[in-house]
């Protein structure tokens, strides 16, 4: 098209010069309902920094 070319979003790549849409790198996805010019991510680590608190009622589960 008349359009330049851009860089693929953060995690992606193309298959060929040219391309229309990039794809995400191995371990890396996108959300069927995401935008082709949002970045890839992957899976999030475990929870850290885990602390609870118990009450009579209830249990709170705070995590970084």
């Amino acid at each position: 098209g008349d359009e330049g070319c851009v860089h693929c979003p953060i995690n992606s790549r193309t298959t060929s010069e040219g391309a229309t849409n990039c794809v995400c790198r191995n371990g890396y996805y996108r959300a069927d309902a995401d935008p082709v010019d949002m970045p890839c991510t992957t899976i999030p680590s475990a929870p850290q920094a885990v602390i609870s608190s118990v009450n009579e009622t209830s249990l709170m589960l705070e995590w970084s």
